[in-house]
């Protein structure tokens, strides 16, 4: 019985000194970084652009950049700009349930993809860059309006869900690079 505890204790020491040998590889995201500076205030000075969207991505490209403004500064304040986020979104619309008796489709599946490139308000230097992937999925109704609202709420999901995912990715890079 005591040899059994001994061979819990080792392992337990084992499992703690490897991982206090690790804790120095971690680095919180969100602390300072080489510069002093807070990624969070880095993250407040990219201008994210005015675009003019395709009709058809529109409304979905003005959920996104919204959703992206208020993910980087939502705050508000006023910050002076030193990036600037340029986006591209395609967009795709899937019906993978059709009933068989009316013919039509009872979900419906948004994916969207999001390229970004971050670079300096000059120009001269690119940041970061990538593309974020999401989906969004919706039931449509024999109603319109409740179909067409079910649509623009799956949107909104998108939108959110992209921009999360492009704040976080360009976080990790500036950690990093300032």
């Amino acid at each position: 019985m005591s040899s059994l505890n001994l061979k819990g204790l080792a392992r337990l020491a084992i499992v703690a000194g490897l991982s206090l040998g690790l804790s120095a590889c971690f680095r919180p995201l969100y602390g300072p970084t080489a510069s002093g500076e807070t990624v969070q205030t880095i993250l407040s000075s990219i201008e994210v652009p005015e675009l003019k969207w395709a009709d058809q991505q529109a409304r979905v490209g003005h959920y996104i950049r919204s959703e992206i403004i208020y993910a980087l500064n939502g705050s508000g304040a006023e910050v002076p700009k030193r990036y600037v986020l340029s986006l591209s979104l395609s967009q795709t619309l899937q019906s993978p349930i059709v009933d068989t008796v009316t013919g039509r489709a009872q979900t419906a599946t948004i994916a969207g993809n999001l390229t970004y490139t971050l670079t300096s308000k000059d120009g001269g230097k690119t940041i970061a860059t990538g593309t974020a992937t999401s989906y969004a999925t919706y039931e449509r109704f024999p109603q319109r309006f409740a179909t067409v609202r079910a649509a623009r709420d799956a949107e909104i999901r998108l939108a959110k869900a992209l921009a999360d995912q492009v704040k976080t990715r360009i976080a990790m890079e500036l950690a990093t690079t300032s």
